[in-house]
């Protein structure tokens, strides 16, 4: 019984994944799971929940390690749960990283040996991924030396995994409709906390009387998908034709734009426009789409805006206008200033840790000028110091290496693509790793989960491309040449 098939890109024999309870062995597997959940929940008093939900993880396991784009659609889709973020471990985040496990590890025993997974592996991306994650794992020694916290250690190991990703990404989407799987799961959990965000911000509005308060209401979560979603949506209205498509990604523009707007984060703001202008040029988008496109999110804003909070709108804008201005207000300096204070005690513990770091899950402490108290916390504002600090200046090397590479490969996949949507996404993927760049300076964009999952999403489909798997002008003998050599 057939269930999908991934066929390589290349020349090489189709590898076809039958039902994975087709031989004796794992049906007789899968039964002793079921034996087990049936005992525990006897053991809890005959509660049938633990069994059900014993019984669905167990076949979503299977299911992950079998076919790796279902995995990846999981993965991702978990990340309505996970990204919540908690102060301790989770059994919803250790089932993430059961998925998580399966997924990579069933890719990289099918895969991994084959020429195609060979090739990726040693590509310059993988090579400098692997590399770094390395010292990731490496850093347990210096957390050891230091008396850091190991479950703080694992929860930043945790987060620089999602980089991972990149190889079952780049590895087993091979076709259109794998692209399009995985793109609308990350789209449905984008979409998802940008409805809990505007829902929370509108509710919040609404309880308020003044202007004053209007203006400290903000929601600040996953900025990194809002934006990915805005430019990504405005880079494809600018290449496609059909008008239930553009009517599509206008409505997404839309929601990431509201998003984003409430969030008031100045950082992101700006990162969202400079990755827009660079989409815009580097797709040499025609001005009246532009244009457009722009006349569009401003109306229906407005119209929005005016029809769900009245007179309360205004006070909005005014609030964000408020927001974008500040560069020398007394609210900003302090910003500031915590930021200086961060930053100095951080290059105080570089001192004798520049070279090595001090290991992953190392905190920080200062004297926060807004708080006016000693603040302890293990992370950073700066994400290049981040990683300076829990890696050293080895670890920052690498992982910009790393970021780099990427960078290239991205550009190479663009210009070498005729698809006008895949041209699109390409485009926007550079366009926010490029916009990153000076973000992270303020933002912790190369170590926090949702920003490490586009990441890993973007170089991933951008090795695909590369590929020749989405292309069927290109041959895949000199799709697979590019590859080889560096790509």
């Amino acid at each position: 019984m057939t269930l999908h098939t991934e066929a390589p890109a290349t020349g090489q024999s189709s590898n076809v994944l039958s039902w994975p309870f087709g031989s004796m062995s794992s049906v007789l597997g899968f039964a002793v799971l079921v034996a087990i959940q049936v005992l525990v929940s006897v053991a809890m008093a005959d509660d049938p929940l633990p069994v059900v939900g014993g019984l669905v993880f167990t076949v979503a396991l299977l299911v992950s390690f079998r076919w790796t784009v279902t995995g990846l659609a999981l993965i991702i889709l978990s990340q309505l749960y996970v990204l919540k973020g908690t102060a301790e471990i989770t059994a919803g985040e250790l089932a993430y990283a059961g998925l998580f496990v399966a997924t990579l590890v069933g890719w990289f025993l099918r895969e991994g040996r084959t020429a195609d997974g060979r090739r990726l592996l040693r590509s310059p991306v993988g090579i400098s991924l692997i590399a770094f994650m390395g010292l990731c794992v490496f850093s347990i020694v210096l957390v050891v030396v230091y008396g850091t916290s190991p479950l703080w250690w694992f929860r930043d190991l945790v987060r620089f995994s999602y980089l991972l990703l990149f190889f079952p990404i780049a590895g087993a989407v091979r076709t259109r409709r794998d692209a399009l799987v995985v793109l609308l799961c990350l789209l449905s959990v984008v979409l998802y906390h940008a409805g809990v965000t505007i829902t929370w911000y509108t509710q919040a509005v609404h309880s308020t009387s003044a202007f004053w308060q209007i203006s400290n209401q903000r929601v600040a979560v996953h900025e990194i998908f809002a934006t990915a979603t805005l430019v990504a949506s405005f880079a494809v209205f600018l290449r496609v034709r059909s008008r239930a498509a553009q009517i599509t990604v206008l409505l997404t523009s839309f929601i990431g734009l509201i998003a984003l707007g409430i969030s008031f984060t100045r950082g992101y703001w700006l990162a969202a426009a400079l990755a827009c202008v660079i989409v815009a040029l580097v797709l040499r988008g025609p001005v009246r789409r532009v244009v457009a496109f722009a006349a569009i999110m401003l109306l229906g804003v407005v119209g929005v805006g005016v029809a769900v909070f009245s007179a309360k709108f205004f006070g909005i804008i005014a609030s964000m206008a408020e927001r974008a201005s500040t560069v020398t207000s007394p609210l900003q300096a302090l910003s500031v200033q915590e930021r200086v204070a961060e930053t100095r005690s951080v290059l105080e513990m570089l001192r004798s840790c520049w070279m090595l770091g001090r290991g992953l899950g190392v905190e920080v402490s200062y004297m926060s000028p807004i708080k006016n108290f000693v603040i302890t916390r293990p992370f950073l504002h700066n994400a290049f110091l981040f990683i300076w600090l829990k890696l050293g200046l080895v670890g920052l090397a690498s992982f910009l290496v790393f970021y780099f590479r990427g960078l290239r490969l991205t550009v190479l996949a663009l210009a070498r693509t005729h698809s006008p949507v895949i041209r699109a996404l390409l485009a926007a993927g550079m366009a926010v790793l490029i916009a990153a760049l000076p973000l992270s300076f303020t933002s912790p964009q190369f170590y926090d989960k949702s920003s490490a999952l586009v990441l890993a999403l973007s170089l991933g489909l951008a090795h695909a491309t590369l590929s020749g798997r989405f292309d069927r002008r290109r041959t895949a003998a000199s799709a697979g040449s590019e590859v080889v050599h560096g790509r």
